[in-house]
């Protein structure tokens, strides 16, 4: 498939060596991704990307510290804070230099801008949790703030005066676990300790805008996003390009790279949707973006002997990153299904169910997934559900039903009373995409399954709707991926949390041991009982399968040697107010 030119104005432009006229003006950078953003507002995110571009925008209190290159964060809206001896109280005080600026006609103020003020981060976190919205986010926030899952309750009345004089209230007074002290105070209380509360803070669901970006007729957040950061919207077409300039007057925030230099350095940011891989490593090659994220055919062009650069790319000073992403991508069954699934008070059947699950699982094509999906080097086979950089993940057993092996397969299945698959309906894969990779993958788990007797039955659809499938619980298998926005056990398992069905729980998995558990969990912070809940809930996960991880995948990034102070770090993607252009 070819990338049609007029998703990338600038391909027409003259072939150069790498490193060589990236754009027009000395601090414009152009970046290529892959995935569509859906837009700038934090309760429509379904994507990385949509956070990505959305932190160049907007902001939260607090953000990850950019040169710790780890889960340290530091102020961002917030200038300081305390917590309480009992780790449930919160203060935070908000820089009194932060302000929102419009680049919108007609502007929301007459000066195109205003102060950021704790009334701010209160409306957009209640508007997170407003059941109203729906918001893929809530589980950021639930069971951590006090009075959270009232208020969530509140706004999902039935009666739609009820749901807004909720959300008026609150608004007015707060909530028990978010309270406005003054301007620039904000106090926020919590069910339990949370030692992460902080990286919590710094994810994309916390992030702060005026409520008259939202409430003002003929404006949304999703295309034209008003925000204190240092970037604000140029140009967004989308689906093709987004072009953020830098924010007028915006804010002095000195660089850390001790220069003296203010930020943000750049005056100008694109980023332009190339789905084609072969394009991507094209334009790449011809110095035209600044980064590329490397799969299979970025290997062949630039790499050899695995992951090694061709030596005409280590000399022109191409900067490679291998890291180990935060991520698991697993296979999740429809645990609310009459026939996969387990039903309450069919103990019997539950029993057959779980056997059925176990050798749907063991006959997934593991070896097409890494050889021709991951190419061998993208991605490492998971152990568990904890990715290796998860403390926890040391002591975690390794899962006995991720790897392929069909005469077990069989076997399970005639202990589940189908043999040869007799007697069993067919299963439906809903697979993301239609694109020819995608169901060939499907085509390969049909073919292992037809061994043993199952008949497979594909489903392709786009992303959005496999999307809407798995969270109504309508899906009997999917593929889905998690990405980790700190290295904390819980934050994985929390896919697997009761009352997370219909927002991250794709599996609709509920079990009252493992909810009873993760709660426990959630509110011990470290030490041998932690420990020893974390093992009792991956047990259950073995016995039940609601879900089997597959993999975790590697972040290979070439960077260009133009692209300076640029850094790899594992829970963001773009740093852009810290990236500069050298002259080349």
């Amino acid at each position: 498939m070819l990338c049609s030119l007029l998703l990338l104005p600038f391909l027409c432009a003259p072939s150069a060596a790498p490193a060589q006229e990236v754009s027009e003006a000395a601090q414009s950078v152009k970046f290529a991704i892959s995935r569509e953003p859906q837009g700038f507002d934090p309760v429509r995110n379904t994507e990385l990307i949509d956070a990505s571009l959305q932190s160049q925008v907007l902001e939260c209190l607090v953000e990850y510290d950019y040169l710790a290159g780890d889960q340290t964060v530091m102020g961002q809206l917030a200038e300081s804070w305390s917590v309480s001896e009992d780790g449930l109280e919160w203060r935070f005080q908000l820089r009194e230099d932060a302000r929102f600026h419009d680049p919108f006609d007609p502007p929301l103020w007459p000066s195109r801008s205003r102060t950021v003020t704790a009334h701010d981060v209160l409306y957009s976190w209640l508007r997170q949790a407003d059941a109203r919205w729906k918001s893929g986010g809530f589980w950021s926030m639930d069971g951590i703030l006090v009075g959270i899952e009232d208020y969530r309750r509140a706004t999902g009345s039935l009666d739609p005066q009820q749901a807004a004089s909720a959300m008026t209230n609150a608004l007015r007074n707060g909530i028990d676990g978010i309270q406005v002290l003054g301007d620039h105070e904000l106090l926020v209380r919590l069910q339990q300790p949370d030692p992460n509360f902080l990286n919590r803070l710094a994810m994309s669901y916390f992030m702060v805008y005026p409520y008259e970006a939202v409430t003002k007729d003929g404006r949304s957040m999703r295309d034209q996003p008003v925000g204190s950061g240092p970037f604000q919207v140029k140009e967004w077409l989308p689906g093709q390009t987004l072009i953020l300039q830098q924010t007028p007057a915006w804010r002095t925030e000195l660089s850390p790279f001790g220069d003296g230099a203010t930020l943000p350095y750049l005056d100008q940011v694109e980023f332009h949707v190339v789905r084609d891989r072969a394009t991507g490593a094209e334009i790449f090659r011809r110095g035209e973006v600044a980064r590329l994220g490397v799969n299979t055919t970025g290997r062949n062009v630039f790499m050899q002997d695995g992951l090694k650069l061709k030596p005409e790319y280590a000399q022109a000073g191409l900067q490679m990153y291998d890291n180990a992403a935060a991520d698991l991508t697993m296979l999740c069954f429809g645990m609310e299904d009459p026939v996969i699934g387990d039903l309450p008070g069919d103990e019997e059947g539950n029993r057959q169910r779980r056997l059925l699950r176990r050798a749907l699982a063991l006959a997934f094509p593991y070896d097409m997934w890494n050889q021709v999906f991951r190419a061998t080097d993208f991605a490492i086979k998971a152990d568990s559900f904890l990715p290796p950089m998860v403390p926890e993940s040391s002591i975690a057993p390794a899962c006995q039903w991720n790897h392929k092996d069909l005469e077990q397969a069989k076997q399970l299945l005639q202990e589940a009373g189908y043999p040869n698959g007799k007697g069993l309906e067919d299963i439906e894969f809903v697979l993301s995409g239609k694109n020819q990779y995608v169901v060939d993958l499907g085509l390969a788990y049909q073919q292992n399954l037809s061994e043993i007797g199952v008949r497979l039955k594909l489903v392709p659809l786009a992303y959005e709707d496999q999307l809407k499938r798995s969270r109504n619980a309508d899906a009997q298998i999917v593929m889905r991926t998690w990405v980790m926005n700190w290295p904390d056990g819980a934050l994985m398992l929390q896919n697997f949390h009761g009352p997370q069905v219909g927002i991250m729980n794709y599996s609709a998995f509920r079990d009252p041991q493992f909810d009873e558990l993760f709660s426990l969990y959630r509110q011990t912070t470290e030490g041998k009982e932690r420990d020893q809940l974390l093992l009792n809930m991956l047990q259950i996960l073995e016995e039940q399968v609601p879900a089997i991880p597959i993999d975790h995948r590697r972040n290979v990034l070439l960077v260009q040697p133009w692209l300076q102070n640029f850094r790899y770090h594992p829970f963001q993607s773009f740093f852009c107010k810290y990236y500069s252009v050298s002259e080349h």
